[in-house]
């Protein structure tokens, strides 16, 4: 009888805990105190995703839109006119475009003295920082870009699509530089969302295999 108690008692100690770790592997997102994020889980995803949706209209507004109606305002009101304005006008894409890596970069870095701090700020660490929530948002709220790579992609293809859109309307300057950049804001996204948010496992060297 002890015996069975015994077993029947290991049972249910092993099953909580079989339950218990069920439970955190089912999580909906790897962080530390998964219990709070379970219980929570469906307001912080919608919040998330409402600022997720807020930072890309933002984020897209100021890249390219911003531009865009700056000059429908100027041909609405009749300023200058089309061919003025240089719209769609690749005639001198040269001056506008760089297809050559970090062409950009080390023309701010070795002429420094020749530009402005906030130039220099805004065209590098501004390239940098922009599509670093993108990468530590994506991750933390879809499985789909839990993966370096996935977001990588995500930002590489993002930030083509805005230099394709601005090559085309011919408003700023599409770079290659701005490219590398964006991406690799997004990585660095990533990076944060792994290094703050997931908290690596600790090895009980003493407990048994």
């Amino acid at each position: 009888m002890e015996h069975i108690k015994m077993m029947r008692g290991y049972r249910e100690v092993g099953g909580t805990g079989m339950k218990k770790n069920n439970i955190q592997g089912s999580a909906k997102l790897p962080l530390p105190y998964r219990s709070l994020i379970d219980t929570y889980y469906l307001p912080i995803k919608i919040t998330g995703w409402i600022f997720f949706s807020i930072y890309s209209v933002i984020a897209f507004y100021k890249l390219v839109i911003d531009r865009l109606v700056n000059v429908m305002i100027i041909l609405f009101n009749g300023e200058y006119s089309l061919d003025e304005l240089g719209l769609f006008d690749y005639s001198d894409w040269r001056l506008t475009t760089n297809f050559i890596p970090f062409d950009t970069v080390l023309r701010y870095i070795n002429y420094s003295q020749y530009f402005n701090l906030d130039i220099i700020i805004i065209n590098l660490l501004g390239n940098l920082l922009i599509f670093t929530p993108m990468g530590f948002l994506l991750p933390l709220l879809s499985k789909k870009f839990r993966k370096a790579r996935t977001v990588i992609f995500v930002g590489f293809v993002s930030s083509l699509a805005v230099e394709t859109i601005q090559f085309i309307f011919t408003v700023g300057s599409a770079d290659i530089d701005d490219l590398i950049l964006n991406t690799l804001g997004a990585w660095l996204g990533y990076l944060a969302y792994k290094s703050i948010l997931i908290k690596p496992k600790k090895i009980d060297r003493n407990s048994p295999c």
